[in-house]
């Protein structure tokens, strides 16, 4: 099975409703000049390289040689850092982890369990909690909510992704050319900011905030130059005054200037962290990095944000961990003549935690070398 966009035929449409986690970002993704990715995909051992067609075994989990017996999860842990403790390949996560249906939330792990190492009958290694006191509730007024003290450890570091949770979208040009959007203020201004008073058309509000978005630069397919859809730069917040139309509005939190002609959109819900665990993309993935979010630093490094031609329609989830390959280069041979093509070597890891229809946004894991836009992403 070969999932890469290549070879696939996609539609253009992108669905709002595919956006699953949403992130904030000022200034519109970097993206690598056109051109296509010269890198081979790196050679499947064992099964994989045999008849084609044949799924390769899994490998065997490999455990680290340091690992503790048994290991209490402290506050600022995440999954991955928790999962480095006990293999040498976090992603393997699933492998070992046993459920205790006893537990209320079997699937999730609190500050405070007690995780405990063993094998199973069949010689396997297996992790589970091994003792938990009930998390405990606090009712905060009679019959209205009652909420969690101790919040469930996510999969990656919250800080890391929590701007890009709720503050980020990808539509395509037809969604953008039907978004309500801002006309003009009340004091004839050029640019908008915190407390100024706008007015947007395009749409019966309903909502009493929405968030600011202006179209950002159109994402392409490495090599095809295919479109992929369009960004959002995220500029602030609106919240509704009055309907009708045209609607009023107070801008509020505004992060850069807004103009006539940016779009609104409602606010939604950020989606919990811990609702996906790490877990690898199937056998013969590829994709490539094709935009970066945070484009105030100019090094791609440890927890940066990136995009992937890779999306919903490939079968990508979040939790799905890739390899990162950097893209092979070709040089002369200084004894026999003529070039020799240099293979890509693996730079890190990337763990997806946003998927659209055609791309998805990804945070790198590990950072083994320098990695670059373009670079191919794979199984790892």
């Amino acid at each position: 099975m070969n999932i890469s966009r290549s070879s696939k035929q996609l539609g253009t449409t992108l669905s709002l409703a595919a956006a699953v986690l949403l992130g904030a970002c000022a200034q519109m993704p970097s993206q690598p000049e056109s051109g296509p990715a010269a890198t081979e995909p790196p050679l499947l051992s064992g099964a994989a390289a045999g008849t084609a067609g044949a799924t390769p075994a899994p490998a065997p989990v490999v455990l680290r040689q340091d690992h503790p017996q048994t290991y209490t999860v402290a506050p600022g842990d995440t999954l991955w850092s928790i999962a480095g403790r006990f293999l040498q390949d976090p992603w393997r996560w699933r492998e070992i982890w046993r459920q205790n249906p006893q537990l209320r939330n079997p699937n999730r792990i609190y500050p405070g369990d007690v995780l405990q190492f063993s094998h199973d009958a069949d010689g396997q290694p297996q992790l589970a909690v091994a003792e938990r006191d009930e998390v405990p509730l606090l009712k905060l007024s009679p019959k209205v909510r009652i909420e969690e003290l101790s919040q469930p450890i996510p999969p990656v570091p919250r800080d890391a992704v929590e701007s890009f949770l709720t503050r980020a979208v990808i539509l395509s040009d037809a969604q953008w050319k039907g978004t309500p959007y801002i006309v003009a203020d009340d004091d004839d201004q050029v640019v908008y900011a915190a407390r100024d008073r706008v007015y947007a058309r395009g749409s019966l509000f309903d909502q009493p905030r929405y968030q600011v978005f202006r179209p950002g630069e159109a994402l392409r397919e490495p090599g095809s130059d295919r479109y992929l859809g369009t960004p959002g730069v995220y500029l602030g917040e609106a919240i509704l005054d009055q309907d009708g139309d045209p609607a009023t509005f107070t801008l509020a939190n505004t992060i850069a200037p807004i103009r006539a002609g940016d779009r609104l959109l409602p606010i939604e819900a950020e989606r919990e962290l811990y609702s996906f665990e790490p877990h690898p993309v199937p056998p013969d993935t590829e994709g490539s990095i094709i935009a970066k979010l945070d484009t105030d630093v100019t090094q791609i490094t440890q927890y940066s944000s990136l995009i992937v031609n890779l999306g919903a329609q490939e079968g990508i989830e979040p939790g799905h961990v890739l390899a990162i390959y950097g893209r092979g280069r070709t040089v002369e041979d200084p004894v026999s003549g003529g070039s020799v093509k240099l293979p890509g070597e693996r730079a890190g890891l990337l763990m997806i935690y946003k998927v659209h229809d055609l791309v998805s946004y990804g945070l790198v894991m590990q950072a083994e070398r320098a990695i670059r836009l373009q670079d191919r992403v794979t199984t790892p």
